[in-house]
């Protein structure tokens, strides 16, 4: 989906490993821009910035104006990949690649499921939602958000695939029409269990034996007649 954002870069000359960590102690990140069979670059960019187009509900699949700083130069681009440190999540690299709008991209889609499903109101089935994203090809402009399913009449034992997804006559699905995409069945009996158990009280600490002569008479006494 096309954003009325722009993003301001900074091409880069200093690479290499000593240059990015100086980049990331000031609250930017290193990048490189490709794509459209014309050379990359390295640029540096905010992080803050690439932060805010993650948050939309486009996220990566969303489409901005990349403009390079004290330069007339700017290309809409996508994110492409991205990097995250593992430990504090803070991003550490981001990949933009270049989109001509005039030219079919292949993107991944996340679905949405809506209502609640027959089979378990009714006969108390689970509903296990198994593909969360499909692949689709399209032009930018025509980039969903999102595909959102129908599953309330969906009974116990039944499915709806990829091919039941409802999609634009401008969108074309690419992942595999017979692919699973969510189902109702009973659950598992560990599952019922495992319900039964979080439901039910707290059994009673059994009682402590005491030890000791309470326990038991000392060895030899006598028991009194």
């Amino acid at each position: 989906m096309i954003k009325n954002i722009v993003v301001e870069v900074q091409e880069r000359a200093e690479l290499g490993k000593n240059a990015n960590r100086r980049l990331r102690q000031t609250g930017g990140v290193p990048g490189v821009v490709y794509g459209l069979d014309r050379p990359p670059f390295s640029v540096a960019v905010g992080a803050r910035k690439i932060e805010e187009v993650l948050g939309l509900e486009t996220g990566r699949n969303t489409i901005f104006t990349l403009a390079l700083a004290g330069q007339d130069r700017s290309r809409a681009v996508m994110i492409k990949a991205l990097q995250r440190d593992p430990v504090s999540e803070r991003l550490v690299h981001v990949d933009f690649v270049r989109v001509d709008l005039d030219r079919k991209v292949r993107v991944n889609v996340p679905i949405r499921l809506l209502g609640v499903a027959e089979g378990v109101k009714t006969d108390g089935g689970l509903l296990e939602f198994i593909l969360r994203h499909i692949e689709v090809e399209c032009l930018p402009a025509d980039i969903p958000d999102h595909v959102d399913l129908d599953v309330s009449g969906l009974r116990l034992n039944q499915h709806l695939s990829v091919k039941d997804l409802p999609v634009a006559d401008k969108v074309t699905l690419l992942s595999d029409p017979e692919a699973t995409v969510c189902s109702v069945a009973m659950p598992k009996e560990e599952e019922v269990v495992a319900v039964a158990e979080e439901a039910a009280p707290a059994a009673a600490e059994p009682e402590v034996i005491k030890k000791g002569k309470e326990a038991a008479p000392a060895e030899g006494e006598a028991k009194k007649a």
